[in-house]
């Protein structure tokens, strides 16, 4: 299955679910914020199936708040890569520090 063919069914689910009818981009952030924790955690612990949970959660609601903002991920996704392309910058202490 592709990522548009899941996205797709992620969205489906939101809606059985009465995620995209009765949240908003706040709560629905609050809940990538949640799982992003747990993914923090899961990485400190080295569990590779809670970090690959964890990333799939954060995508899941990545999707869900995209949708509640009239938006879709890979509008998001094509808006931020046009941004950093070009940018510049250096490696510190295992991080990408911009110019």
């Amino acid at each position: 299955m592709n990522y548009t063919e899941l996205e797709e069914l992620v969205l489906q689910w939101a809606n059985e679910k009465g995620i995209l009818d009765k949240s908003n981009p706040i709560k629905q952030i609050g809940k990538t914020q949640e799982e992003l924790t747990e993914t923090l955690i899961a990485l400190v612990e080295s569990d590779d199936e809670e970090i690959k949970d964890g990333i799939g959660d954060m995508l899941v609601t990545i999707i869900i708040l995209s949708k509640l903002c009239d938006l879709t991920t890979t509008e998001c996704l094509e808006a931020a890569y046009d941004v950093i392309k070009t940018r510049k910058g250096k490696m510190v202490n295992g991080l990408f520090v911009k110019e």
